[in-house]
């Protein structure tokens, strides 16, 4: 696998700017000792180990383009297993389509379908897009893939892009989900927020996601979910701080906190990371986290780690520098 996907890491072949075809793959190994957070959190502490690997197609043909991604997970420690993925269908619940669209676009406008991901959020599914190798704790909460459509408009030149869709939430047991987002990237700030309303469960949620860039040394970030669940009112914020962004180690920290007295989140009253990221090639990236985990009774302590490699997609920075969320992803 990996002499595979170090066979891939040459730069994508583009033909002209509206023509291209691109296939790739990534894969990470994350080791971590502390709390089990994946594939979901649990109450176990110890030593935790897991793998994905990702197999990525990209193509554009004029105003017609599409996405494949699909993914593959599985556990060593503390259990040896596949990790499975809603809805509950054979094949799509073990290599688990994480993208699969067509969309057409012109220069202010584009309509998608298929299964898709709403732009609002900062974190990625895939750990060579995160910050740490810990998700903020309003992720495993916030809207999951999404079978079905949406159109979006961007507003003048570079401006903001305005998205509405609606269909299946798979990550959610294929809730009918309504949402609206909008993506903006400029120089001082970016912004990746919506709403996301889920009629069938009652649960309506403002989505946050936010990036600052007040001087070249530092990013600031803010993520986060708030809303109510039936009558459960629930808020998760995560504060990033990103230090020299453009550098091969990015030191980083986090601070989160909750407000869910009803436990509809799963999250931890508040949480403590410190770490970053180091790139020491376009194709590969290392992350590291200590983390300390607010409980009811004293904080539990974990490191964790992500060991990954990738070939960089069609646009991705060729030095391999963090350049925040991308706004087709999940969060």
């Amino acid at each position: 696998m990996l002499l595979l996907l170090a066979a891939l890491t040459s730069p994508a072949h583009a033909d002209d700017d509206d023509n291209f075809f691109f296939v790739g793959g990534a894969a990470a190994i994350r080791p971590g000792y502390g709390p089990v957070l994946y594939p979901a959190p649990s109450q176990a502490e110890g030593l935790s180990l897991w793998g994905e690997a990702e197999a990525d197609l990209r193509f554009q043909a004029g105003i017609v383009s599409g996405r494949l991604d699909l993914d593959f997970a599985g556990t060593v420690l503390p259990d040896v297993g596949i990790v499975k993925a809603l809805p509950d269908v054979p094949v799509i619940d073990t290599v688990r389509p994480e993208w699969a669209m067509i969309q057409a676009g012109g220069e202010t406008w584009v309509a998608r379908g298929g299964i898709v991901n709403a732009a609002m959020g900062l974190e990625d599914w895939d750990d060579w897009a995160m910050y740490m190798p810990t998700h903020g704790q309003y992720f495993a909460f916030s809207p999951g893939r999404m079978a079905g459509s949406e159109v979006g408009w961007t507003f003048g030149d570079d401006g903001p892009t305005v998205s509405i869709g609606g269909g299946a939430d798979l990550d959610w047991d294929s809730e009918g989900i309504v949402e609206a987002n909008v993506s903006y990237e400029g120089d001082a700030a970016s912004v990746y927020s919506g709403v996301a309303v889920y009629p069938g469960i009652q649960r309506y949620a403002a989505v946050l996601g936010a990036e600052a860039y007040p001087a070249e040394f530092v990013t600031l970030a803010l993520g986060g979910m708030a809303g109510v669940d039936g009558a459960s009112p629930f808020t998760e914020v995560s504060l990033y701080g990103v230090f020299l962004p453009e550098a091969i180690v990015k030191p980083t920290v986090r601070l989160e906190a909750g407000f869910d007295p009803d436990g509809v989140t799963g999250g931890a009253p508040w949480a403590a990371s410190v770490g970053g990221a180091i790139n020491p090639t376009p194709y590969t990236k290392i992350l590291l986290e200590g983390k300390l985990l607010g409980t009811a009774g004293d904080p539990v302590p974990g490191v964790y780690a992500s060991l990954c490699i990738f070939r960089p997609e069609p646009g991705d920075d060729e030095e391999g520098d963090d350049a925040g969320p991308d706004p087709d992803d999940k969060d």
